[in-house]
């Protein structure tokens, strides 16, 4: 009888343990939940690019850099859409600039862009195409060094391909800033050469854009 009395005792003794075990660990996951819910609802990605529409960028070193010289003139700018896709924005760069020698250059680009992160922040691929116009006096020039140069001002048109990448930051203040690197080559030059035109000159389309900023609307 004492035997079935202690084996009652202990048995009891290690379900209550065992039930007060399985109950604390139920109440601790519940709280882990309740805690990781409260989290996630801090982390949630605000969008900075929600109900907008369109951007408009502007690279101010460009600028400066072409007024200090005196030589010439530069501006350079984009303009984006966002609304197209989640995961990608259309852009339409634009640069013109104006020197010595009656030179002008204007590129205006159209570019896919599609970026590589769960969001349109950070890296991007990009396609597109580019329409440059050239205007000036036709000649030969190196490395400052002119000859050939004629009296008449001629102007070229042509088109090429391109593909990059780039970089873009999007604040929540409705600001933005951006770095792209691209290349290609143009597939309707000219057999001309104009004075001072440099690399818009070739075939070849090489691309740098150091630093743009960039307002939402």
């Amino acid at each position: 009888m004492k035997l079935f009395i202690s084996t009652f005792i202990i048995s009891s003794l290690l379900y209550s343990q065992s039930e007060v075990t399985v109950d604390t660990l139920l109440t601790n996951q519940e709280k882990m939940l309740i805690n990781q819910q409260k989290i996630l609802s801090e982390v949630v990605y605000v969008n900075p690019l929600l109900n907008m529409k369109y951007g408009i960028e502007f690279n101010p070193a460009y600028f400066l850099i072409s007024s200090a010289s005196n030589e010439g003139f530069v501006l350079s700018g984009s303009f984006s859409l966002f609304s197209i896709s989640e995961k990608a924005e259309i852009a339409f760069p634009i640069y013109f600039s104006k020197g010595e020698d009656d030179l002008k250059i204007l590129h205006i680009d159209s570019h896919y862009r599609f970026f590589t992160g769960i969001h349109r922040n950070g890296f991007y691929f990009s396609a597109g195409l580019r329409y440059t116009f050239l205007e000036g006096r036709e000649g030969g020039d190196f490395f400052g060094f002119t000859w050939e140069e004629s009296e008449e001002i001629i102007n070229i048109s042509k088109i090429g391909l391109t593909f990059g990448i780039g970089y873009r930051r999007y604040g929540n203040n409705g600001w933005y800033w951006g770095t792209s690197l691209f290349g290609g080559r143009y597939f309707t030059d000219k057999e001309l050469s104009i004075i001072g035109a440099g690399a818009a000159d070739g075939n070849a389309i090489i691309d740098i854009e150091l630093l743009k900023i960039g307002k939402m609307f």
